[in-house]
């Protein structure tokens, strides 16, 4: 079987005696499998497409699941270091040596 390499080359598809006028019968069905051929190549790029995009939107995702634990785990850090201060302080109310601070997270969030 030789080799076609390309839709213009083809001369036709044989289909058998369906119509009298052969050739544009032949004609239609190679213009409906160019179609379909341009339509195919479409959906195999949107999907290349939609799958990097895919795999670029998951990795994101877990980038900032891991930013969003990070800044949880800060948060339950302050409020635990302060009700320990709390703490401290209703205990040392009359205490006039009392000299503690509330520790100062800096952390920034991006988007």
């Amino acid at each position: 079987m030789a080799h076609v390499k390309g839709l213009h080359e083809a001369r036709g598809l044989p289909v058998g005696n369906l119509a009298p006028p052969k050739d544009q019968h032949n004609g239609k069905l190679t213009a409906k499998l160019a179609r379909l051929d341009h339509h195919r190549g479409l959906l195999e790029r949107q999907l290349a497409v939609w799958t990097e995009k895919q795999r670029l939107t998951r990795s994101r995702l877990i980038l900032l699941e891991k930013e969003i634990a990070e800044l949880e785990r800060l948060i339950r850090q302050s409020r635990e270091a302060d009700r320990g201060v709390n703490r401290r302080k209703r205990a040392r109310k009359t205490d006039r040596g009392y000299g503690g601070t509330v520790p100062r997270l800096d952390f920034s969030v991006e988007y």
